[in-house]
């Protein structure tokens, strides 16, 4: 069985980064219940991605659980379940005919379809992740926070750590925060991991062990209140990782200069750098316009790797009678390549077969480091029931389209190199205290 790329969750998390938190109202800052306990907030979730064309399709399911004492103490804990299965772009470029591939374990072989793009079929995991945080107050008007998280699948275990502080200026109108998080990853790639730039290989050739990668992300916070109706937030997020950053299934194919087909080596495993720095900037303002609140935000992120991104995400939650609300969304996000991004290597050119070197030091076919452009178009609706619960349905269109690739050589020019990927959401979500 293949399972996900160990960075696939990325992509995922990219669709459930907002899951539970933008719909519902209820806060855990509610007054104990009649037996002084302090009761539970609890947001529950299943979201259903599926994307066009039979290839990945999840089932995500998401607790979130928060409670606030009496001494301001805040307490949260969750559990995320996912399961994907379909099939995934494993890098090669399309070809006139039927392409043959070797599975990452070496046990078993799958076809493309001529003049496709070839997708691995075995896309198989479930993942399950655990995070648990407090925020206290430390002082009059500053708070600290810490928590951690345990992620595990398969082919790939992570355990984090952070810790945050918080410190509320001019009557609690400016808050200053900073936060800083820890992360160790294990990957334990099926069939070993593959030497990067080299011909792929069954389970023991040419493929290493198990690789390991660290990460730590710094995050600077300024959240202002302009008045009565305009919160505005902005924050600066610096990150750096260490360690294996190749993914294990992904490839390269070699192809002649002239013709464009598939020759020598055929594919060879891709290759990135081991070192990554990633700087964010994040601007956000919620905004009171009469019955409605617009929430607006841009994002700009760059990294050493030569990626650019701009991303400008729009809200507009109006309410409805009775006390529910609809959220209609725009996402819009513009991408650049990496720079050792392409989309095959030319033989003589890019990798010699003969002595199965390259001149590159890093290159990926993996279209996430590509230059692309997508756009999420959605609405969410809610509404109240008894008891302070809210139950919540939100639908939502993925479209992403990726730069063309220049100079395809010969038969390359007359394929589709870079289809349009169409994916759907549906998330079901119910909140209400315990």
């Amino acid at each position: 069985m293949q399972l996900k790329p160990a960075d696939w969750r990325a992509a995922l998390a990219g669709a459930t980064a907002s899951l539970l938190a933008p719909v519902a109202p209820l806060t855990a800052h509610a007054a104990g219940s009649g037996d002084g306990s302090t009761p539970w907030l609890v947001d529950s979730a299943v979201l259903v991605y599926s994307e066009a064309g039979g290839r990945v399709r999840a089932v995500e399911p998401v607790v979130s659980l928060k409670r606030t004492d009496a001494a301001g103490v805040s307490t949260g804990l969750k559990l995320t379940v996912d399961t994907l299965t379909g099939a995934s772009p494993n890098g090669a470029v399309a070809q006139p005919g039927v392409q043959t591939f070797t599975s990452p374990s070496g046990k078993a072989t799958y076809e493309a379809p001529a003049g496709r793009v070839p997708l691995d079929p075995s896309f198989k995991d479930t993942r399950v992740a655990l995070a648990a945080n407090q925020e206290r107050p430390w002082g009059t008007d500053t708070r600290l926070g810490y928590g951690a998280h345990f992620s595990h699948e398969y082919d790939f275990t992570s355990l984090g750590a952070n810790v945050s502080l918080a410190r509320d200026f001019d009557r609690r109108n400016t808050t200053l925060s900073l936060g800083l998080a820890l992360e160790a990853d294990q990957l334990r790639p099926v069939g070993g991991q593959p030497v990067p730039l080299k011909p792929m290989a069954g389970t023991g050739s040419g493929k290493t062990g198990n690789g390991t990668r660290h990460v730590a992300d710094l995050l600077l916070g300024w959240t202002q209140v302009v008045n009565r109706q305009w919160l505005m937030q902005l924050n600066l997020g610096l990150g750096a990782g260490s360690g294996e950053h190749t993914d294990p299934y992904k490839l390269l194919s070699v192809v002649d200069g002239g013709t464009g087909l598939v020759t020598g080596s055929r594919v060879v495993a891709e290759g990135r750098p081991d070192r990554r720095t990633r700087t964010s900037l994040f601007w956000g303002h919620k905004v009171s316009l009469g019955p409605g609140v617009l929430d607006a935000s841009y994002r700009w992120y760059g990294d050493s790797w030569g990626v650019r991104a701009h991303t400008v995400d729009l809200r507009w939650r109006h309410p409805l009678p009775g006390g529910g609300f609809v959220q209609p969304r725009w996402r819009h996000h513009v991408q650049s390549a990496a720079d050792f991004y392409r989309g095959w290597l030319v033989e003589g050119v890019d990798w010699d077969s003969a002595t199965q070197t390259t001149p590159l030091a890093h290159a990926s076919a993996d279209t996430r480091l590509g230059g692309f452009t997508a756009d999420t178009i959605g609405v969410t609706v809610g509404w109240p029931l008894a008891k302070e619960q809210l139950v919540t349905l939100r639908l939502e269109s993925y479209r992403q389209r990726q730069d063309a690739l220049a100079g395809a050589p010969g038969v390359l020019a007359a394929l589709p190199l870079t289809p349009e990927l169409k994916a759907t959401m549906l998330t079901v979500g119910w909140s209400f205290r315990w």
